[in-house]
């Protein structure tokens, strides 16, 4: 074949290397990749028939993505497995691990917690985690986007079902329970409080509420209540009551259509959001919204609900009967496949065209439509979905993987000179932090040179960090403050961190090391989001400014009395809180301080009266 590159369909160049490489491919299933010619992975596929599946790729262009990914390929390489389900489960790790460019993905981030049983150990536990992997093949369940009815959950279960709640894999031998052992709250194991049997019925009926086995909870609550009530225990009685009404507080009901009691969930997909509503026992049990990347507009339909599906599935156990979609996935054969030897028995996908499966989908699809009205960037509705767009874009500005999780702000103040100080606050999934909150004197040779109190600052808090750092640090400045900020950081928390810096009036953004600028409309959310955080740092340091140099004008006056040591100056400072307030004080009330007599109590009453005059 003459040339370099040969022409097909749309006029698309495809190199030689790679129609060689692909002709090479064997007639098996597995995993490929296509690479470009510094060896970076483009895109990330799966096949039955590897070279059927690459062929496809040659002959049929389709789009825009599929034009670039030939453009830029220059060869394939690929990895074999024994069935389609196992390329299917390599491929989607792979797609988390290498990240490339040409293969839309969710944006999982680490936000949403999970809920698991560690039945691998002797007397399990119930963990509230947020790790994306089980390697010990715990069964697992959630995700719960509502942290606070996930406690409410945890401590329900656990009230209802007793389980050990020490931390360890086991619990230790000891002469007495814990304190929750002796409040009732633990079935206290390390004393032999329960035995064995018993414990293993109380985790296999956790193991069945959280599956949707709402009926059998409810029945066993009434039946111990009803004989409590027998016995007149009423107390007990009334603990169990109050267990019924915690357990109908849990979701919400389906609609009266759904007859059955059958686990299930609807999938649905618009625009860059995905929703997964769970159904548990003829109840709503939660709904889980997921975003995908910037690359979304690149996929059809059946392709976002596929990566939906697989990405949402391959991080829990709970794994439903029935899941209701828009319209049948890309791979369907195989996702079910993988999806039913993860359940260990079948499961069905469906797209519904009337009756109760269709009313559930049309409601997915409406509480979809709603949630992506309230999340526009300029007109969004609550609090809670002004913050949720915020992160979202400023993840797509940023050109971050995830969303923000935790975000801190530096400002530094100073009058003429004197009193230098600066402070940092923290936004943690885009509330404020207060525990973050950290304040920083400065020294005096640095207190004229904004730049170096900047840089100062963020030595001092970064030399603090441990294992966790911030995601975005934000720099109310401009580009002298940006230039000071990460070179005081280095080389190597430049590249973790994504140093940001706003400047006043303008509101203008500027990047990284690269100080690209980035200019946002006035009224949109992230930029509203990013000058509320720059605010909230301001009104730190301002206060920490204010509170210094009240205290330091206060001892300049305190200085000047006779006869007043450091020690009175304490006591007045800490009663008083100001000088004005001692300035207003009666001679009687300056004597209630320990250790002031009348005669010092004058002393102190005539050096602020004399101050006074002379002003």
């Amino acid at each position: 074949m003459p040339g370099r590159y040969s022409r097909w369909h749309s006029d698309v160049a495809v190199s030689r290397s790679l129609r060689e490489s692909i002709i090479r491919a064997p007639a098996l299933p597995g995993v490929y990749s296509f690479l470009n010619k510094d060896g970076t992975v483009l895109y990330i596929g799966k096949a039955k028939n590897l070279i059927n599946r690459l062929k496809g790729h040659l002959s049929n262009t389709g789009d825009a993505r599929h034009e670039l990914l030939l453009e830029k390929s220059v060869s394939v390489e690929w990895t074999i497995t024994r069935t389609e389900v196992e390329a299917l489960v390599l491929e989607a790790e792979l797609i988390r691990i290498r990240k490339p460019p040409l293969n839309v993905r969710l944006r999982t981030s680490g936000r949403y917690p999970y809920l698991e049983i560690t039945v691998d150990e002797t007397y399990p536990r119930l963990l509230i985690t947020r790790e994306r992997s089980n390697p010990k093949e715990r069964p697992r369940f959630g995700p719960y986007p509502d942290s606070r009815n996930l406690r409410k959950l945890v401590e329900f279960l656990l009230d209802t079902c007793p389980l050990r709640r020490c931390t360890g894999t086991e619990p230790k031998s000891a002469a007495r329970s814990c304190l929750m052992g002796q409040m009732g709250r633990c079935p206290a194991p390390c004393i032999g409080g329960m035995n064995p049997d018993e414990y293993r019925e109380n985790v296999q009926e956790v193991l069945r509420i959280l599956r949707g086995d709402w009926d059998r909870a409810k029945n066993r609550l009434e039946q111990m209540m009803q004989s409590a009530s027998q016995d007149m225990e009423y107390e007990e009685a009334g603990r169990f009551r109050d267990l019924l009404s915690r357990l109908g507080s849990f979701g919400w009901p389906a609609p009266e259509s759904i007859k059955d009691r059958i686990n299930r969930d609807v999938a649905a997909v618009k625009e860059n959001w995905g929703v997964i509503m769970r159904v548990r026992g003829g109840r709503f049990t939660c709904v889980v919204r997921i975003p995908f990347d910037g690359r979304w507009k690149l996929a059809t339909l059946s392709e976002r609900l596929s990566v939906l599906l697989k990405s949402y599935y391959s991080q829990t156990g709970d794994i439903p009967r029935e899941i209701i979609v828009q319209e049948m996935p890309d791979d369907e054969s195989s996702l079910i496949e993988w999806l039913s030897s993860k359940r260990n028995s079948s499961v069905g996908i469906t797209v519904p065209k009337r009756g109760g499966n269709r009313e559930l989908l049309e409601l997915a699809q409406k509480n979809l439509d709603q949630f992506l009205v309230r999340l526009s960037w300029k007109y969004p509705s609550g609090g809670k979905e002004k913050v949720e767009a915020a992160l979202e874009s400023l993840a797509d500005i940023f050109s971050l993987e995830e969303p923000p999780v935790w975000i801190i702000c530096l400002d530094a103040s100073t009058i003429q000179g004197s009193w230098p100080v600066a402070a940092i606050v923290s936004f943690r999934d885009g509330y404020p932090d207060k525990s973050g909150y950290r304040r920083f004197s400065m020294p005096d040779e640095i207190s004229r040179n904004d730049p170096a109190m900047i840089a100062s600052a963020v030595k001092r808090y970064l030399s603090s960090l441990e294992d966790e750092y911030p995601d975005i640090f934000l720099i109310d400045g401009g580009i002298t403050q940006l230039r000071a900020a990460v070179s005081a950081a280095g080389e190597v928390w430049s590249e973790r961190i994504r140093f940001v810096s706003i400047a006043k009036r303008e509101e203008l953004l500027l990047c990284g090391i690269s100080e690209r600028e980035i200019r946002l409309p006035m009224d949109s959310t992230p930029l509203t989001f990013l000058r509320s955080v720059r605010d909230e740092a301001h009104r730190f340091v301002l206060h920490y400014h204010q509170q210094k140099r009240s205290r330091g004008s206060l001892r300049s006056v305190l200085d000047d009395i006779p006869g007043i040591g450091s020690a009175t100056r304490i006591r007045l400072l800490t009663h008083f809180g100001s000088a004005d307030r001692i300035a207003a004080a009666t001679i009687e009330e300056i004597m209630e301080i320990p250790g002031i007599g009348r005669r010092r109590a004058i002393q102190i009453n005539d050096h602020f009266k004399r101050e006074n005059k002379s002003r």
